[in-house]
């Protein structure tokens, strides 16, 4: 019997060890579809002949792919299981990433993207739970080293996808490919995990309650979650995407812009290594949403009033809002009891959230349009902080999503 638990507890180990291992490859892989194909895009247009319009649409599409192929996760996770989701969505990154970098046409490069992006949204949506089944009094530690390989997943393919292509000799599609190996390495953790059978230790203890689709309506702090994570969304694109003009605009060189963004990108990687941590052994979270809402008005307010009078100041404010989506991620394994509730949970605000940021780039370039100026967009993002500090009060509080589901259907 003691030989059988002792074995029992290494093989645990084990699993743990490649959960935790295949988490931080896949999450690697969680945003390379998205950033290695901006610094590249014009090449893939005249390549294929894609037109202003197409290329529109694939800019478009990570949030739309998030928020629709998102949705389906949970539903899929207890069909077929977490890490088989997983692997499976890995699988389909690995075929979408390296599909559309050998397209022939502008139709099946958007069919690539799309099958890299599906995969992706089905994979994002596990990380949180498995941290949760596997690492339930680590969350904080699991929950900032994956975010922080998905903020190395936004920085890394900006800045090496060019190089990489040069140095393969095949261009856009060398450095476009590059990222599906990356990716097939992701595959090794979950395919021994799965090969082994294992399962987590408390698998036979937990139970997994499903949820009616509309009770998370019902939960206050599943609906500040989501809109917390919504428009923490909103303004990473909202930064990610205009940024750059923005301070061009305030007559910052180009160069020197796109120095600034880089730089904001990387801080992400640090931030999002910390803060969840810290946070998750606070018992409230509260004063973490305030500090980054607040370094993240102090950063827009500066770039309304006096863009250029201290831009990296405003820009190394602007980078405290990286630490939302890993206080997002965290509180979503914080706020459930059950593994299965924190499926639900992330699809739910995750999908949603996704469906609330596609809007943010698209009002802020019409804003933009119509007005000629960066003061009706930066007042849009400035009243969106706003909201989403209150939002994130809510999602911050000490009450768990369960609890207030039970409670509703009483």
């Amino acid at each position: 019997m003691v030989t059988k638990t002792m074995h029992s507890q290494q093989v645990d180990r084990l699993a743990r060890w490649l959960v935790g291992g295949g988490i931080v490859v896949t999450a690697l892989s969680l945003r390379s579809a998205v950033t290695s194909l901006g610094v590249v895009l014009d090449q893939v247009r005249a390549a294929l002949a894609m037109s202003a319009t197409l290329a529109g649409v694939v800019t478009a599409l990570p949030v739309i792919c998030f928020a629709a192929f998102g949705a389906l996760a949970p539903a899929l996770s207890r069909r077929i299981g977490e890490a088989q989701l997983v692997l499976g969505g890995v699988a389909v990154i690995v075929v979408g990433l390296a599909w559309r970098a050998v397209a022939g046409s502008s139709a099946s490069f958007v069919l690539g993207s799309t099958l890299a992006l599906a995969g992706i949204a089905v994979a994002n949506i596990m990380m949180p739970v498995l941290i949760k089944l596997y690492f339930p009094h680590r969350v904080g530690l699991m929950t900032g080293v994956y975010s922080m390989g998905a903020a190395a997943s936004v920085a890394l393919p900006a800045g090496a996808t060019v190089g990489i292509g040069e140095a393969t000799g095949y261009g856009w599609r060398g450095g476009l490919g590059s990222w599906a190996v990356v990716a097939a390495v992701a595959l090794v953790p979950w395919l021994i995990l799965l090969r082994r059978r294992h399962a987590p230790a408390d698998e036979e203890t937990v139970p997994h309650r499903v949820h009616p689709p509309t009770a998370l309506l019902r939960s206050p702090t599943a609906l500040g979650l989501a809109a917390f994570f919504g428009l923490q969304a909103l303004s990473a694109y909202a930064v990610m995407g205009w940024l750059p003009a923005i301070l061009i605009g305030a007559g910052i060189a180009t160069d020197t812009a796109a120095l600034m963004l880089s730089a904001s990108a990387l801080a992400a990687i640090p931030i999002s290594l910390v803060l969840p941590r810290f946070a998750a052994k606070s018992r409230s979270q509260r004063p973490y949403v305030a500090g980054i809402v607040l370094g993240g008005l102090a950063g827009y307010t500066g770039l309304l009033l006096a863009p250029a009078a201290a831009p990296w100041l405003w820009v190394v404010l602007l980078a405290c809002l990286h630490g939302a989506f890993p206080l997002a991620m965290t509180l979503i394994s914080l706020r459930t009891r059950e593994a299965s509730t924190a499926a639900q949970l992330s699809g739910f605000a995750q999908s949603a959230g996704y469906a609330l940021a596609a809007l943010g780039p698209l009002a802020i370039g019409a804003l933009n349009d119509l007005t000629s100026g960066w003061t009706a967009p930066l007042l849009l993002l400035i009243g969106c902080l706003v909201v989403e500090l209150v939002a994130g009060f809510v999602a911050a509080r000490p009450r768990h999503v369960d609890d207030e589901i039970a409670t509703a259907a009483r």
